[in-house]
């Protein structure tokens, strides 16, 4: 079976799973990320409470910086097991919500962070669901940005024209990245099934009159789960 993913290219060795499952992967990166010092700077003299760090790549920006270090000691909410893990490299403990989305954290924590001054630690297309979270400021540490070349062109095409079995959005912006480029190239619809990771991607590509399948889990553990049973049945 052929599996088109969208992911940043400092995420392609993600896909490796699929692959040793035995499924064709076809990858080009609609979206790139980019850290903007000015924002990490700001966060750098400012002082909270809790944080909230919605990905493995607010981490990664932190690293760069070398302001991990300025979690230590405080409640720390992570959305995801890769965010999670990045942070326990450093010693940071932190919690997860039920599910790995931002309306979970908003609805699990809000009471719990409650008079709280919350570093919330994202990029700039983050759903502004968390800014109800107790008294949370936003740092958009890191740009996403679009990427529209040959081989975003050639997958795009293969999609709308039926060549692969599945394709894989794992963001809000992913999806507005690959119809912005059906509109400029004319094409249609994706002519194959479409998995979202979470509910705001599932929302996202509804916009676009898509319907997809959610995995279990907004992991692409869970992608790979859900693509194991679709194959097998």
């Amino acid at each position: 079976m052929k599996v088109v993913f969208f992911r940043p290219e400092s995420r392609a060795g993600e896909l490796e799973i699929f692959r040793r499952e035995g499924f064709e992967v076809l990858h080009a990166p609609l979206l790139d990320t980019v850290a903007d010092e000015k924002e990490v700077r700001r966060f750098e003299s400012e002082e909270f409470d809790a944080a909230i760090v919605t990905s493995k790549t607010a981490v990664e920006v932190l690293e760069k910086y070398d302001l991990v270090k300025k979690l230590k000691g405080k409640k720390v909410i992570a959305i995801g097991s890769k965010t999670a893990e990045k942070l326990r490299n450093h010693g940071i403990e932190s919690e997860l919500p039920g599910k790995f989305d931002s309306e979970s954290v908003a609805k699990e924590f809000r009471d719990k962070l409650s008079g709280m001054r919350i570093a919330l630690l994202r990029s700039d297309k983050g759903d502004p669901v968390l800014l109800s979270v107790g008294n949370a400021e936003e740092f958009r540490l890191y740009r996403i940005v679009p990427k529209k070349g040959e081989e975003q062109i050639r997958l795009v095409k293969k999609v709308c024209e039926g060549q692969v079995d599945f394709v894989v959005f794992s963001s809000r912006m992913m999806v507005r990245t690959f119809f912005e480029l059906c509109n400029e190239l004319k094409l249609g619809k994706p002519q194959c099934r479409v998995i979202a990771i979470g509910p705001p991607t599932k929302r996202e590509l509804e916009k676009f009159g898509v319907e997809s399948l959610v995995p279990e889990e907004y992991t692409f553990d869970g992608v790979l789960k859900l693509l194991r049973s679709l194959a097998e049945g």
